[in-house]
């Protein structure tokens, strides 16, 4: 487990861009590093150009301190015996470096292509936490059985085991109250997230709101009792720029935001919701990370992704104030 939350300190974690290129893909490791974030994570979906596991061995191969991890595995794409050995042996490859993240699956176009079965939320969530039990089983090195409706083991042992115990860090994100209880149960890293909507359902009452965090926060509390005060809890930030002119700035993004938004068919949340919102830093840099100070100490988020898209050098300054504090 990780150090309690009175304990916690910041940190960053940063992707490359799409690139099929192998030195593209170690430069920009090599650069995230320099930089000072904490870990380099990559996607595990059918249109990025790498396969997420075999290509972050490459990365762990170029960098000697940054951790290595995925936002997130599809649990779907691997049977968890086959992933429980890929994870282990990534982990002892990369000298314990390896932190997983790992989703119940939420692309339904990716799993039509793939002739994939697109099963229902509930059914893909009670899924992922079986996964996500047998990972911890296999990774122990002993004979482990499991008995769930998803899947069966009998006697299976976990081959080879990974350098971290007594594992490697499991980290599960998601938005929704069923998805966070597992996570509350199981992981170890829990990523506050914007609840999907699908199939005509309401969308969320200010997504990105300071209350809703605070609400889903409870919600892993909830379900994880006593062992929350061990859990990391992270978020991707939305938008961080460091101006003079913060209006100007907060405007820029907002029209970009809401063009990209509302071109996915997604709702635009108003002006003043995302004004609020602890994703969105805009001022100068002692402003912005005086708020991203407050952010940990206020709603306990002390682990934060880059935006989606920014270039990691887009938060240098920050990285290299808060970083560790």
């Amino acid at each position: 487990m990780t150090a309690p939350a009175a304990a916690r300190r910041i940190r960053f974690i940063a992707g490359p861009d799409r690139t099929p290129d192998l030195a593209a893909l170690r430069e920009a490791a090599r650069r995230i590093e320099r930089l000072g974030y904490s870990a380099f994570t990559l996607a595990d979906h059918f249109m990025i150009p790498f396969a997420p596991l075999i290509a972050l061995q490459a990365v762990a191969d170029a960098t000697s301190s940054l951790r290595i991890t995925q936002t997130v595995l599809n649990q779907d794409f691997r049977h968890p015996a086959v992933l429980a050995k890929e994870l282990a042996t990534l982990d002892v490859l990369s000298e314990g470096r390896l932190q997983i993240g790992i989703g119940a699956g939420w692309m339904r176009q990716e799993y039509e292509q793939a002739g994939l079965r697109f099963d229902a939320a509930a059914t893909r969530i009670e899924r992922l936490e079986e996964v996500v039990i047998i990972l911890k089983g296999l990774f122990q090195g002993e004979p482990f059985s499991f008995s769930g409706r998803h899947f069966t083991l009998d006697g299976l042992r976990g081959r080879p085991r990974p350098r971290q115990r007594p594992h490697p860090p499991i980290m599960i994100g998601g938005g929704g109250r069923r998805l966070l209880s597992v996570a509350g149960r199981q992981a170890d890293i829990v990523q506050i997230m914007p609840r999907i909507v699908r199939d005509g359902a309401a969308p969320e009452v200010d997504p990105f709101g300071a209350g809703t965090y605070l609400e889903k926060i409870d919600w892993v509390r909830a379900a994880a009792g006593e062992r929350f005060e061990y859990i990391e809890l992270g978020a991707q930030l939305l938008n961080v720029t460091i101006t003079d002119d913060a209006e100007a700035g907060f405007e820029r993004f907002y029209q970009e935001f809401a063009r990209q938004r509302g071109g996915a068919g997604g709702a635009v949340p108003a002006r003043e919701e995302l004004r609020d919102s602890p994703m969105v830093l805009v001022g100068t840099l002692d402003e912005v990370c005086a708020r991203l100070l407050r952010v940990r100490d206020e709603l306990g988020i002390s682990c934060f992704s880059a935006p989606l898209g920014a270039a990691p050098e887009s938060l240098a300054a920050v990285v290299e104030r808060l970083s560790g504090r």
